[in-house]
């Protein structure tokens, strides 16, 4: 168990091998819904696929914090 642990955090270090394997992953699923390889529909479904996960992100991580600010309109 403590071995896997290394392992683990060290497959999230490398934010490019990250970014292929999403890309991977969101390939796939627009492939597995039918949209084609090169086509405006499969560029769509990889759009919304980013959306997707976009959201999700900002979901697990909520903005919370304080501040003091000053506006000035003209």
């Amino acid at each position: 168990m403590i071995l896997a642990l290394p392992i683990a955090l060290g497959a999230c270090s490398d934010p490019a091998a990250e970014q292929a394997r999403l890309d991977a992953i969101d390939h796939q699923n627009c492939v597995d819904l039918g949209f084609k390889p090169e086509t405006e529909a499969y560029g769509n479904c990889r759009l919304k696929m980013k959306e997707i996960r976009a959201k999700e992100e900002g979901n697990r991580s909520p903005n919370v914090g304080f501040g003091v600010g000053i506006g000035v309109g003209l």
